[in-house]
């Protein structure tokens, strides 16, 4: 198996969409950053944008992976995002909320600092987008249940170099755990993501994309990254997409 190259990362100051920029020409290895999206999307077809310097959005594109283990895809992009911040000179503690939502639980600034929207390009290259919300402060934070990395340390700007450290140290761990997973190997990334999944273990309601929810205790993840949840009744189902809300511990 051919190891995958990055090329040299694109900058925008200013772009609509990374993802949509990065399907324009998926070539395995392209990755498009930039430092403000007016037009970013979510999962579920959510809009996504920031004020102009605030946030740091990265679409990769990556060769396909099999079949099987293509839903562990988006899983593996939360871990790397968690990795890279973790690593870097001004870490934060972040977990992993089903599938792959980067929250901070503790801490003086709690909320959503990260998420990810994996997209298929015609070619079968997958785009990974993930979209870190940098350096806003509370009042430009896009909803009241987000938070971002300078108020996560106390509301201090992030210093010269942190964008781009982040950006080395989570595109070679997204290529590390996208290696495992074009082998056909979800192992690496199932050990990393349950490490650090705050969602397993506990009373969760999931939102499901029909609109009906569905209530009970997160008990594990299936062999391709669905969550299994367990009804108050004891019936189990298994759950491919839909947004996970935690519920507080009773």
């Amino acid at each position: 198996m051919t190891r995958l190259c990055w090329a040299t990362p694109e900058r925008h100051e200013s772009l609509g969409s990374t993802n949509v920029e990065a399907l324009t020409d998926p070539r395995p290895g392209r990755v498009v950053v930039a430092d403000h999206q007016s037009a970013g999307q979510g999962r579920r077809g959510r809009a996504w944008s920031s004020p102009p310097g605030t946030c740091l959005a990265v679409s990769a594109v990556l060769p396909p992976v099999p079949a099987p283990v293509v839903g562990w895809l988006p899983l593996a992009a939360g871990v790397a995002v968690l990795d890279a911040l973790e690593a870097s000179r001004w870490p934060v503690r972040a977990v992993l909320k089903w599938p792959n939502d980067v929250l901070l639980e503790d801490g003086p600034a709690p909320g959503k600092l990260c998420g990810v929207l994996v997209q298929g390009a015609d070619t079968g290259a997958l785009v990974v987008g993930v979209g870190v919300n940098v350096d806003h402060d509370r009042d430009q934070l896009p909803v009241p249940t987000a938070t971002s990395w300078r108020l996560a340390r106390g509301g201090a700007p992030l210093p010269d170099g942190a964008r781009e450290l982040f950006l080395e140290d989570y595109l070679r761990r997204l290529r590390e755990l996208h290696a495992a997973l074009a082998r056909g190997s979800a192992g690496p990334v199932r050990t990393a993501y349950l490490a650090r999944c705050a969602t397993l273990g506990r009373a969760v309601v999931v939102h499901r994309p029909d609109g009906s929810r569905v209530s009970g205790e997160a008990v594990g993840l299936d062999e391709g990254g669905a969550l299994v949840v367990r009804g108050r009744g004891g019936a189990v189902g298994v759950h491919h997409a839909g947004d996970v809300e935690h519920l507080r511990d009773q």
